[in-house]
């Protein structure tokens, strides 16, 4: 069931009303059912794969509670602690053996096969395997309610449908963003009285939700399939706008997303995190992924490079190292590897091919040298006379940031890295720069009117962005606007999705680029 749907709409619509009728004791099992009704719309199978997974992390969270519990009751707390610690961290990797090999099963397992029965029939074989919908966020989400179990940051849930509900809560499930049990189980089951205010805060950014999503993001998805889908044929400066378009076409899919998410959640008095904060005006590559996609940034800290920094195998390495070339070659070695195995992972996360490897491998690489060599970056602005400072210093690293993300996007949007490889050659050849002014730009899949609609909604969007990056609160002011001005900005936007919006069959819109993930 996508948000860009007219059922979801209803879906969305019976929840809240029946959320709110309902006494607010049970309130939580209106969220779970629709929760269930959500995740099973895409069948059966997918279903009771979560429910097996759930029952896996359930159990293996109360066993490391009841290991504690016991070993709190011993005579000698010292020993039975540490004893303690020991099975509890069996079982935490028993739990978090059997989720990444489902996660990576379902991420790689098809390739894997088909290679395997290729070998064996001695031609491609086409393998489908069960894919369940958002198992890349609630693993993450449950192998670090697992870890701050373990680290008894947390207390093991005791009623399983609560904790399923945490897993699989509809707004959050199809792309994010990565929740903290800590922070969103007791929002889920406390039952929240219905708000005038929070509903129409609500609505109004899921609105602004579709528009990212469905006016801006799916236009310039046109412009990205047309020019990337057929390579072979398109010259050097069409593959700029098309690198542009991918990476404004992806940040409107995703930050449409989340604000659908949130506004659906905020309708029902939920606080999901954010996990946008206008990634486009980041200065350095460190900060825009500060700003994007924070949840798995945040999680990738906590529960990956933080443990691997201060993990005693590479302290004692960097000791070593240390002593043989300095303690500055040292303590660049201690932050290189976290940060390494954290964007390897990363580009794993989000595919398993080689692409994705070398693009996480390519961000990370990029963050190692901006914190590894910060004093030299700093004597070099020193020796040009840069003055960082500056306004206009500042436009050109966040012009910079946006290139080096275009530049990444390059690696993940072609059909192999060979044609990534073919589109730069071209990019640094072909110089048909005659292209933006002889009506080519009207024969990429859109028409001029389209073209026009894209680039004012793309100024409304940064026109926005500008306001609040500055402070302003653009949700409090439309809300304190007077009566008819706040609804006619209301009713414009609704009906800039309505006309404007991207629509396929069923009038429903395309689906979200991270969902595949």
């Amino acid at each position: 069931m996508s948000f860009i749907s007219l059922t979801f709409l209803i879906f969305l619509a019976v929840t809240v009303l029946l959320y709110f009728v309902v006494p607010s004791a049970h309130r939580w099992l209106v969220l779970l059912a629709a929760s269930l009704v959500f995740y099973g719309w895409g069948g059966l199978p997918q279903v009771v794969f979560v429910l097996v997974t759930s029952l896996v992390v359930w159990s293996a969270a109360l066993r490391m509670d009841a290991i504690y519990e016991t070993a709190s009751r011993s005579e000698d707390a010292r020993e039975a602690a540490k004893a303690a610690k020991k099975k509890a961290r069996r079982v935490l990797t028993a739990a978090c053996a059997v989720l990444i090999a489902a996660l990576v099963y379902t991420k790689a397992g098809a390739a894997i096969l088909g290679a395997l029965l290729k070998v064996v029939r001695g031609e491609p074989v086409t393998v489908k395997i069960l894919v369940p919908m958002g198992i890349s966020y609630y693993t993450f989400a449950v192998v670090g309610y697992l870890a701050d179990v373990y680290w008894k940051k947390d207390k093991a849930e005791k009623n399983w449908a609560k904790l399923l509900l945490y897993m699989i809560f509809f707004p959050q499930i199809v792309q994010g963003p990565i929740p903290r049990h800590k922070k969103l189980a007791p929002q889920l089951t406390e039952g929240h009285p219905f708000s005038w205010e929070r509903l129409c805060f609500g609505l109004q950014r899921a609105l602004w939700g579709y528009f990212k999503k469905m006016v801006i993001a799916d236009r310039f998805a046109v412009i990205v399939n047309e020019v990337i889908g057929g390579y072979q044929t398109y010259e050097g400066v069409l593959f700029i706008i098309a690198l542009a378009s991918s990476a404004v076409q992806l940040y409107c899919d995703f930050s449409g997303c989340m604000d659908i998410a949130l506004g659906v959640s905020e309708i029902l008095g939920i606080t999901l995190d954010e996990n946008f904060r206008r990634p486009f005006f980041s200065r350095s590559a460190a900060e825009f992924w500060r700003r994007w996609h924070i949840t798995l940034g945040t999680w990738f800290k906590d529960y990956v490079y933080m443990p691997l920094a201060v993990s005693p195998r590479l302290m004692k390495l960097g000791r070593s190292a240390g002593k043989v070339f300095g303690k500055r070659f040292a303590k660049g070695l201690m932050t290189a590897i976290p940060l390494l195995v954290v964007w390897l992972l990363t580009g794993l996360w989000h595919g398993t091919g080689p692409d994705y490897v070398v693009w996480g491998l390519y961000w990370g690489v990029l963050i190692m040298i901006s914190t590894i060599w910060a004093p030299e970056i700093k004597k070099l602005d020193d020796l040009l006379h840069i003055d960082t400072e500056s306004v206009w210093w500042h436009r050109f690293q966040m012009f910079r940031t946006f290139c080096i993300f275009c530049f990444g996007r390059l690696l993940t949007i072609t059909p192999d890295l060979k044609a990534s490889r073919v589109i730069l050659k071209k990019i640094f050849t072909q110089h048909n720069v005659w292209a933006l002014t002889n009506g080519t730009l009207y024969t990429l899949g859109l028409d001029r009117p389209n073209v026009w609609v894209a680039l004012f909604s793309l100024g409304l969007l940064w026109y926005i962005s500008i306001r609040e990056e500055a402070g302003s609160d653009i949700r409090r002011e439309i809300a304190d606007c007077p009566l008819p001005v706040r609804w006619f900005l209301y009713y414009a936007l609704f009906f800039a999705v309505i006309i404007f919006g991207m629509y396929g069959s069923g009038l429903s819109g395309s689906g979200f680029v991270y969902a595949a993930y």
